[in-house]
C-alpha cells in the first residue's frame, strides 16, 4: 500500500539505509519488484557546516524477486543497499575542511519460506554485504587520506508470521544476526601502513504488522530495532601507528534506538489506492562527540499511491524527515557546534509485476 522512503545515514542511532525486504515473500504467485529512493538532506550547523549539508544526496535502489517451487514452500533473492555513511565537510565552510567519508555496504539476500499451515509461515535468509571502494578522511586517528578496499561478510535472518487472510491481517518478527567487516586500509600519512579498521551491521529485531480495520482500510506499521551501540567504525590510533601497537578507536558514536512508524491505507478502487504514514525515532542525546552523526533523533511524514493495472503495480511515496538539534561537544569547538532545525526530503518509485 505504501512506498516508504527512509532518511538512511542520518538517522540518530546508526547508519541504517534500507531494511531486508521480506514484505515480497507474503504475495501470491511469482513475483518481481524494483525501486529507486532519492535521499535529499539538509543539515547544517553553526561553526561546523554553516553553508552547506555535511549529509551527501544519494540514491539507494532495491530488486528483488519471488517464487513458489510448491504450495508449502517460496524462494527469494534481493540486492538492496543496506547502510551507508555519506559525509563531507570539504564545501561546507567548516573548520574540519578536510573531513569526509564515502562508504556504501550492499547486501544480496537468499530467502525460503515455509508455509506452516493457513495461519502460520517461517523463513531463513542468508545475507551476503559487501563494502564499497571507500574513502575517507577523519583528520586523525589516524590521519591522511584513507583509501578502503571492499570487504564483505555473511550473516544469518529468521522470521516466523501469523495471517488471517479474511480481515488482511498479518504480524512478523524477523531477527538478523550481526555482519563483522575487516576493512583493509592505506594513509597518505603513513606510507608504512595503517592496521585494518573495523566495521559490521548489527543484529536487530524488525516487527510489523498490518490488519484492516474497515472495508478497503488498512492499518499498517513496524518496530525495528539495531544494536548500532556495538557496530562502530574503527581505525587506528596515530600513537598506536607510532609505537606500533595496532590498537584501534571508535570514530563513530552509533547508538542503540528503536525506529516506530504507524500508517493507514485506503483502496479507492481496484486500481488506486493511496496511504499515509508517521514514523519517529528517539535520539541519544543533544550532546555528542562524533561529527560522522549529527542529528538526535527524527519525526516523518511519508504520504504513498500506488495504481495497479493487471500484473503490474506502480508506487509512489514521498517523506519529509524533520531531525533533532545535535550539540558536537569537544574542545574548542564546545557549546558553538549546534546542528538545528535540519530537514530530509525522500522520494521513491517501486514497480511491482505478478507472474
Amino acid at each position: 500500500m505504501v512506498a516508504i522512503c527512509s532518511a538512511g545515514s542520518v538517522v540518530a542511532g546508526g547508519a541504517d539505509v534500507t531494511l531486508m525486504p521480506t514484505e515480497m515473500m507474503f504475495e501470491k504467485g511469482g513475483y518481481a519488484e524494483m525501486s529507486v529512493a532519492k535521499v535529499s538532506p539538509n543539515v547544517t550547523g553553526k561553526t561546523m557546516a554553516p553553508t552547506v549539508s555535511m549529509y551527501s544526496e544519494y540514491t539507494a535502489t532495491t530488486v528483488g524477486i519471488k517464487t513458489d517451487i510448491n504450495e508449502k514452500i517460496s524462494l527469494g533473492f534481493a540486492n538492496y543497499l543496506s547502510a551507508a555513511i555519506q559525509v563531507d565537510y570539504r564545501q561546507t565552510g567548516s573548520p574540519v575542511k578536510a573531513a569526509f567519508v564515502d562508504l556504501n555496504i550492499k547486501s544480496n539476500v537468499l530467502l525460503a519460506k515455509y508455509q506452516i499451515n493457513d495461519n502460520l509461515s517461517a523463513l531463513a535468509a542468508v545475507k551476503h554485504s559487501i563494502t564499497s571502494n571507500a574513502t575517507a578522511n577523519v583528520l586523525k586517528n589516524p590521519q591522511g587520506n584513507l583509501i578502503i578496499p571492499s570487504a564483505n561478510g555473511t550473516s544469518f535472518a529468521a522470521l516466523v508470521a501469523y495471517e488471517k487472510p479474511e480481515i488482511a491481517l498479518r504480524i512478523s518478527a524477523l531477527y538478523q544476526s550481526e555482519t563483522k567487516f575487516k576493512l583493509p586500509m592505506t594513509s597518505s600519512s603513513y606510507p608504512g601502513g595503517v592496521a585494518d579498521g573495523k566495521a559490521g551491521l548489527p543484529s536487530s529485531i524488525t516487527l510489523r504488522f498490518q490488519s484492516g480495520i474497515a472495508p478497503d482500510t488498512l492499518l499498517f506499521g513496524s518496530i525495528h530495532r539495531g544494536n548500532w551501540a556495538k557496530s562502530q567504525i574503527e581505525f587506528e590510533t596515530d600513537a598506536s601507528i607510532i609505537g606500533n601497537k595496532n590498537t584501534l578507536a571508535a570514530r563513530s558514536s552509533f547508538t542503540t534506538t528503536s525506529a516506530y512508524n504507524l500508517g493507514i491505507g485506503r483502496k479507492l478502487s481496484d486500481t488506486y489506492a493511496i496511504s499515509a504514514s508517521y514514523g519517529w525515532e528517539k535520539g541519544s542525546g543533544y550532546d555528542g562527540t562524533s561529527l560522522l552523526s549529527t542529528t538526535d533523533g527524527k519525526k516523518t511524514l511519508s504520504l504513498g499511491g500506488k495504481y495497479t493495472n493487471g500484473a503490474m503495480t506502480f508506487s509512489v511515496g514521498y517523506s519529509r524527515i524533520k531531525f533533532g538539534d545535535y550539540r558536537y561537544d569537544v574542545g574548542t569547538y564546545a557549546n558553538n557546534a549546534v546542528f538545528s532545525d535540519n530537514k530530509a526530503n525522500a522520494f521513491g518509485i517501486k514497480i511491482g509485476i505478478s507472474f
